[in-house]
Parts: structure tokens; sequence; C-alpha cells
């Protein structure tokens, strides 16, 4: 028995009705026409895939899908059919009343049962980047869908937050914008303000809206901009594809590590002593506190000495390398050098932002020698610490998995910062690497990511790794 739903559709000028629908099988459907005879389509083939198309006219009407088989049928100027999705009445005879206006796109049936039934994709949603809300028993969601498939849907909020649900839960999803908009920057202050409350102020820059304590948000949100600036001028610089942040990027601050610590349980984030702050793939903020709010320096190496904004600022070095650190992260995922969907392979991402600590690496100057670039600590704990007990096979084990950042995590850090390091300084080398990060950045983020494809996809931009690797480890030694 082949699986079909009934669905009345109502156009903006009509109401079409049809009885049980299965995909791609051929089927009539009656459409009526204010002031106009009853017309019938003649049966073709038709796969209702994301939206339908049709053209407004007074003679029998043709309609096939986007992407369906017949794609051809319309020229690309069509416009895309506003269109209300409902469960038909018990008998197909009944017509639905007559929409004369135009209406939003909207689907309302039991489990939104085109998404279950496979109408749409991640590639066409992730396409469409179209402004909806989506509805369960409960609550609505507002904000575009970036994943998508029988049993998961990802929305991301218009303030950048990653919404999961489930899909058999939901009742109904109404399209709100053509284009997806974040909130405005009005809407962020007002919700930041009622979230942290007195002792707390919000100031903006081009690309940042950070909360601090009162009197030195606009410190931070400075700092948090020039790193921003650094980091983007960098890769678009190298030839990687930048593109701009969906939403306004948010930083907190808090006034103390008990603050903090109680942000982090609110946020889901485990209150481990040493954490100083972090990147919420979720929430799209970074966390941290700062408790000293007097400038101070542990090292004159170069990725520990702060900015000149930090340190005229009075913001602590400590802080300083917390905010460096975590703002690579946030810009990375925000601009398109990762995706906060699926498994990125963490060495990428970690070794991406030990690389670009150093000041010197974020403005690099043509005749400046590599040692200067180098994050020393890094370096010094990959030559001394991790090379000599270093077996060969290591750079595999790195790429296939994560494993070792949970059981070698400096060992891990030192190497995905060297073969980053590495990767970027060989102008061949960092094509490829441009490469890499769109092949993985592409891949559809509702499948896992095993290590067999890991090796595959890194093989397949850089050539055999177990050559790779020689040259690297020589590079290392020589530098």
């Amino acid at each position: 028995m082949v699986d079909s739903h009934r669905y009345v559709v109502n156009f903006q000028q009509g109401s079409w009705s049809a009885g049980e629908i299965p995909p791609a099988l051929q089927f009539q459907v009656d459409v009526s026409w204010p002031d106009a005879k009853q017309k019938r389509v003649a049966p073709d083939v038709f796969h209702p895939r994301l939206a339908l198309r049709t053209r407004v006219a007074f003679s029998p009407i043709q309609i096939s899908s986007r992407f369906g088989p017949n794609r051809h049928l319309w020229p690309k100027s069509t416009p895309l059919a506003q269109i209300d999705f409902m469960q038909s009445p018990a008998s197909t005879e009944q017509r639905q009343p007559i929409h004369p206006t135009p209406r939003p796109f909207s689907v309302s049936f039991t489990s939104v049962a085109m998404i279950v039934a496979g109408v749409f994709t991640v590639q066409e949603v992730q396409a469409a980047d179209r402004l909806v809300c989506i509805r369960d028993a409960t609550n609505e969601y507002t904000g575009k869908i970036v994943a998508l498939n029988r049993s998961r849907c990802t929305l991301m909020d218009r303030q950048g937050r990653l919404v999961e649900l489930d899909v058999p839960k939901l009742t109904g999803m109404t399209q709100v914008g053509s284009r997806f908009h974040a909130d405005s920057v009005g809407a962020f202050r007002t919700s930041l303000t009622t979230e942290f409350g007195s002792g707390y102020e919000v100031a903006g820059t081009t690309h940042y809206l950070v909360c601090a304590p009162s009197g030195r948000a606009k410190s931070y949100a400075d700092l948090f901009e020039k790193i921003y600036r650094d980091i983007d001028q960098f890769y678009r610089v190298r030839g990687f594809q930048v593109s701009r942040p969906d939403v306004p990027l948010v930083a907190i601050v808090l006034s103390s590590r008990k603050s903090f610590f109680e942000y982090c349980v609110r946020d889901n984030v485990p209150p481990t002593q040493g954490l100083q702050g972090y990147y919420s793939l979720v929430t799209n903020r970074v966390a941290l506190f700062d408790e000293t709010g007097a400038f101070r320096t542990t090292s004159s190496s170069t990725q520990t000495a702060p900015t000149t904004i930090a340190a005229l600022s009075g913001i602590s070095g400590q802080t300083t390398r917390t905010i460096v650190h975590e703002a690579i992260h946030q810009v990375g995922y925000n601009t398109g050098i990762h995706t906060r969907l699926g498994e990125t392979p963490l060495w990428m991402v970690e070794g991406m932002a030990t690389v670009l600590e150093p000041s010197n690496m974020r403005t690099r100057r043509n005749n400046t020698h590599a040692m200067a670039r180098v994050n020393s600590e890094r370096y010094d704990w990959f030559l001394t610490r991790h090379l000599p007990q270093r077996t060969a096979g290591s750079l595999a084990q790195l790429i296939a998995s994560d494993v070792m950042f949970q059981r070698q995590t400096l060992n891990a850090y030192s190497e995905a910062w060297a073969l980053t390091f590495f990767l970027l300084e060989n102008p061949a080398r960092r094509k490829q690497l441009t490469v890499y990060l769109q092949t993985v950045a592409s891949r559809d983020s509702t499948t896992s990511y095993p290590a067999k494809e890991r090796l595959s996809d890194f093989e397949a931009a850089f050539g055999d790794i177990a050559r790779l690797e020689v040259e690297f480890l020589r590079y290392m030694s020589r530098l």
C-alpha cells in the first residue's frame, strides 16, 4: 500500500482539492477560480518537494515541483506559489473557501507530514533560507531551519540560538518571511538587560553586543571587535571563503567566578575549576568572567601580551587570552570557516584557534619571520614533551577521531596547532586547507562522521597522509 496524505491546497486566487496524493505518482486535481468555470488539470507526474509553482491564467493550470521530474515546465522567473496546506475534510467533494487574497505559506497537519514523508530535504531547506514559525503542542519557535531529517529538526532562532525539535511532535509550520533576518539590535539589548539585570550594561559595535559589568562593557566590546576584524582579514587575504554573520555576535563577561559558574549551570556547561570561558555552539555566545578589573600580564611572549586596546582599557592579560581564544571560535563558526552543525573535527577547530592566538599571526606582515608568529606555549610543548614520545601514525589518529583530545589533551592541542601552522605557512597547502574546510562544512550535518570518512576527506584534499606526516615533521624540526 502506498503511503499517502490528504491535502487541500488553498491558493492565492483559488482552491485546489485532491484526494490521496502519493509522492511521485500521477493524479488529477480540480482547480476552481473566482468567476470562472471549474477546470481540470490533466494527469501529470507530480513530486511534491518543498513548494509548488503555477502560472496564473484562466486556462487549465499546469503544476510542477521546483525539484521534481517536471522542473523544466516553468522558467526561473516564475514566482513561488504561496500556499496553505491543511488536512482535508473526510470527503474530497467538500470544497474549502476560496481565498482571493495572498496567504502566507503554512503547513498544518499531523506531525508535519510533508517533512516526515521526505518532502523537504536538508539542502532544499537550507537553500530556501526562509523565516518560519514552527509549532509543537506547547510552544512556537521562529527562525530558519538549518538541519532536518525524519526525526529531528534544528532551527536557528532570530538571536542565533539553535533549537532541537522532535519532528513527530511538531504540529505546524508557517512561513513568516521570504528570507531569514535577525532580531533588531534593540531586541537583543532588551533580552540581555532582562536576563542579567542591574549591575550590567550592554555595549555594541559593528559586529558585537557585549554584556558586562556597568562601566566596562565598551572596553570589552572594542576588544572583541578588534579581534573580529583581525581574524576576518586574516582569512580573507589567504583566500578563505568568508561570509557575514547571520546575527550580531554576543559576549557575556561576568563579574565573578561565582556568577560565571552559576551562568554555566543555566547554560548546561559543567563549571570545572579551571574553566575561564567558553563559546557555546548552542547559544552562539561567548561567556567568561573577569574578577581582576586591572591590567596585568604574566608573560612577555607574543601570544600572552595583551593588545593595545586591552592594555589601555585595563583588561587583564588572562582575560584577554580567554577572549582571544573564544572569539576566534565564535568568529570562525559565524563566518563560514566552521559549521555549528554536525561533527566538525576538533583538530581543525582547536588548531585554527591556537594558531591565531598570537597577535603577530593575526596581523602578519610580509617580512615577519615564521618564529615570530608561532604560539610559543604550543610550540614548546610539541618539541619538548610530545615529539620525543610521539609514534608514527599519530597524525592519522588525530585526523580520524577526537579521542586524542580526551586522552592526551595537551599533546592533541600541540599537534593540532603544529599541523595547522604548517598548512597555513605553505601557500600550496593553504589552498588545500581551504578546500578541506569547504568539504567538511558542506557535509550533511544530520549524519555521523566516521573515522574512515574523515581520513578519506583529508587525503582527498592533502594527498597521502603518511607522506604528509613526513613533510610536516621535517618542517617543524627545521622551524
